[in-house]
């Protein structure tokens, strides 16, 4: 654990008490009732038990049925997206292999591989080319010792998504050196195109899938993940999260069967509803109030704000601005291309985050002018700036 601390985004958000939260990202809308109504009568049943270790086998088979996998593919349920993360990595990787990473990324993505032993090495995602994704220049970092390459669809923090040919690039490209592919789509749900994101099961037989139900279902705290993909692949995870977790949480599984149903459905696209208004707010929220560039996300629930007007770096920016009542997280915390940005979460009540955008706007402005007053004020020329 030396040199493993706290991520820089909950330690903005320890700082942020009584602030409107544009920070985590963490669905604010109500779960499903069709999952609360199950829990109430699984509950009410009185006991609660192990499952098997890889899950219930009818959640299995819904899960498997949902992505439309292969007959050889294979589940693992665990507990959140985040032990499926770390159960992939540390049955993969080993010590010095290397594994690449988005940048800017989610922040477990290179500590849990310095947990496993591995080396994290960053492949860049460009600010000024709308953090698009480059399969040239993910492969510019591929060296001998490289094991493992993880990609995001759709995005946190860019809320970006990859195209099809992309991630047919990207799967050539692993397959001709003979690398892991793990696809991170727990945000696939959350998506403001006409056709959903599409999956890397569409483009290789032999990636690995990480997902869940807490973002999708706005069921964070229920805990339930899982990992799809080859038998000998999931075979090994479901080892490893044996001795991690055992299993997920029996009642998560139980109540959360009930998602997969045609009522389960309609709820999930209810919560996709309410995170489409959103997104449709916000963007003409900052068209019409803010002068900031931005970059349109296609998916997930965020958005990556320019700040590089503020002569402050964004961990600066993001502090100064709890003082204005509203968290936000700093770009540089998912990485070095995030630097000069924030990440702007919209995925609460829409009052609430009308509420965060005008004291985010209120912040910004007193930061600029601030900036203008020190740079640019003399005290023989008040009012002359640079």
């Amino acid at each position: 654990m030396d040199g493993i601390e706290i991520s820089m985004i909950r330690q903005i958000m320890s700082q942020a008490q009584g602030c409107v939260n544009l920070g985590l990202g963490e669905p604010g809308f109500p779960f499903p009732e069709v999952v609360l109504d199950e829990a109430h009568q699984i509950l009410d049943e009185g006991r609660i038990g192990y499952t098997p270790n890889a899950g219930l086998p009818e959640l299995c088979r819904q899960i498997h049925g949902y992505h439309g996998a292969l007959e050889s593919h294979k589940i693992c349920v665990t507990s959140g997206s985040q032990e499926a993360l770390f159960d992939v990595l540390f049955t993969l990787v080993g010590p010095g292999d290397e594994v690449l990473v988005p940048n800017p990324g989610y922040v477990s993505y290179p500590t849990v591989t310095r947990l496993a032993g591995g080396v994290p090495i960053c492949y860049p995602l460009k600010g000024d080319d709308d953090f698009s994704f480059s399969p040239a220049a993910l492969e510019k970092r591929i060296s001998p010792r490289t094991r493992v390459i993880i990609l995001s669809t759709p995005s946190n923090p860019t809320g970006r998504c990859l195209t099809l040919k992309q991630l047919e690039e990207v799967s050539r490209i692993a397959r001709k050196r003979d690398l892991v592919l793990v696809s991170d789509e727990i945000y696939r749900e959350i998506h403001y195109t006409k056709m959903p994101p599409h999956s890397i099961t569409e483009a290789s037989e032999d990636a690995v899938v990480l997902s869940g139900v807490s973002k999708m279902a706005s069921m964070t705290g229920w805990r339930l993940g899982w990992v799809l993909g080859p038998a000998e692949v999931v075979d090994r995870v479901t080892v490893m999260h044996q001795c991690s977790s055992i299993c997920a949480s029996t009642l998560s599984q139980r109540a959360a069967l009930k998602l997969f149903t045609p009522k389960g459905r309609q709820e999930v696209e209810l919560q996709r509803s309410r995170h489409s208004d959103n997104f449709r707010f916000v963007t003409e929220w900052l068209d019409q109030h803010l002068e900031q560039p931005y970059v349109r996300p296609e998916g997930a629930f965020y958005l990556m704000l320019s700040v590089h007007s503020v002569d402050l770096e964004s961990l600066d920016v993001s502090l100064e601005l709890l003082k204005d009542g509203v968290a936000t997280i700093p770009g540089s915390a998912f990485g070095s291309e995030g630097e000069g940005y924030l990440r702007v979460s919209f995925a609460g009540e829409l009052s609430s985050v009308e509420d965060g955008l005008s004291r985010l706007k209120k912040g910004l402005g007193r930061l600029m002018l601030r900036n203008t007053v020190s740079v640019g004020a003399r005290p023989d020329h008040p009012g002359r700036t640079s």
